[in-house]
């Protein structure tokens, strides 16, 4: 293998461009069919890999490249771009959530919402940290265990974390309306922030469980826990996909219960005739569509980024076998060549998660924060004065361009 790569070394021949063109580059016997799809700084590798009879090199080759191109932008560029936009919408959703509750007179209700809210942004900020870390352990060393287990721990964190914080939502904004009374009495802000350290904790330790021993699907022979297919990985996958859809049904069902119920108490509402308790009906009314508006943007929200997760769990454990051989050997650059599509499937599967579930988190603080009221009227106060700033800015730019200008009549005035 050396000797070969020493001979192409010597054969080739450089120019100011990089084109994997027979012209240019001795193409070895094994890849003549396909000599525009040879890639000599990387493809030699896979001379010697064994190759099944039924098995065509070339398409084995396309394959993996197509797995190499599309890994780079859906798996690395894309999800990092959108990545670092999600991180800066939500540390500035933080600040500025931080900022309305110290300066703002906000009711002990909205302050209830804001710890929520906050706990929300505080858990995505973390996993996109998360994320960074695994996208640095991929391009260092390669995708291992130890960065599957960070991959998985990182999406079920957030899928967890969001789920808890929605039912807690609904249920709160239910009690407000049915029981207002009880609710401004027993639902304190402590009584919040230790549901809120509930879910954190339940997140944490199902999401550990599920990286430890999810990661073990690709990676059993190299993992430091035995997790044999029938005894450990099935179960283990097919309760993973039980307990997601649990979740996920449950906030659907649950604001569809209190939607349905907040809707039918104003219908019943309706039927009183007193003036007074109409205008106060209609006042109260219209607090609470507000609040359905927002959850109900939200809501759609979590459905929506939340979906592809649930579906490429159901898609892995409905292939769980198949997937499971990528975990069979130990890595090598032929085994690679070899599953070249399997790999494909698991990417595009992860990218297409990864992807929507980031648009999901980008659009999370931006409804939040308009919805808000506010935190809205900090938004356009802030535009107004970036607004003023700039407006300032060009007025004296042209002052002084106007105060360099040559004063050309005077100039004559002098000269005659």
């Amino acid at each position: 293998m050396d000797d070969y790569a020493d001979q192409l070394n010597s054969n080739r021949l450089y120019d100011n461009s990089f084109d994997y063109n027979q012209e240019l580059y001795y193409v070895p016997p094994e890849f003549q069919d396909c000599p525009k799809e040879y890639r000599p700084e990387t493809d030699y590798q896979y001379l010697t890999c064994v190759v099944p009879s039924d098995e065509d090199r070339c398409e084995l080759l396309k394959e993996l490249h197509l797995v190499k191109d599309f890994r780079t932008y859906f798996l690395a560029v894309i999800p990092l771009i959108l990545s670092i936009i999600t991180s800066l919408l939500n540390i500035a959703f933080v600040i500025l959530a931080i900022y309305v509750l110290d300066r703002r007179k906000v009711g002990r209700s909205s302050k209830k919402l804001y710890a929520f809210l906050l706990s929300r942004s505080i858990s995505t900020i973390i996993v996109q940290l998360l994320f960074y870390v695994v996208l640095i352990v991929w391009k260092t060393g390669g995708f291992h265990y130890s960065s599957a287990t960070i991959f998985l721990l990182v999406a079920s964190l957030s899928y967890l974390t969001m789920t808890g914080t929605y039912l807690a939502m609904t249920s709160l904004l239910y009690m407000a309306v049915s029981r207002p009374l009880w609710y401004r009495t027993n639902v304190t802000l402590v009584k919040c922030s230790l549901v809120i350290m509930m879910i954190w904790v339940i997140s944490i330790g199902f999401s550990v469980c599920v990286g430890l021993f999810g990661a073990t699907l690709f990676y059993h022979n190299t993992s430091p826990i035995a997790c044999s297919f029938q005894d450990c990985q099935k179960p283990l996958a097919l309760a993973i996909v039980i307990i997601l859809s649990i979740c996920y049904i449950s906030v659907i069902a649950l604001y569809i219960s209190m939607f349905t119920r907040i809707r039918w108490r104003h219908r019943r509402r309706r039927s009183m005739e007193n003036i007074h308790i109409e205008v106060v009906r209609k006042a109260s009314e219209m607090r609470n569509e507000k609040a359905l508006y927002k959850l109900s943007l939200n809501i759609g929200t979590f459905v929506v980024s939340k979906m592809p997760i649930l579906v490429v769990s159901i898609v892995a454990l409905a292939n769980l076998e198949h997937l499971s051989s990528l975990g069979d050997d130990k890595k090598s650059p032929c085994k690679t060549y070899l599953h070249g599509s399997l790999y494909f499937q698991v990417e595009l599967l992860a990218s297409i998660a990864a992807i929507i579930w980031l648009i999901g988190m980008i659009a999370d603080p931006i409804v939040n924060a308009i919805c808000d009221p506010h935190m809205l009227k900090m938004l356009i106060h802030l535009k107004n004065r970036v607004g003023n700033f700039f407006a300032q800015l060009c007025h004296k730019g042209r002052s002084a361009v106007n105060t360099c200008e040559p004063n050309y009549a005077t100039e004559e005035e002098s000269s005659e």
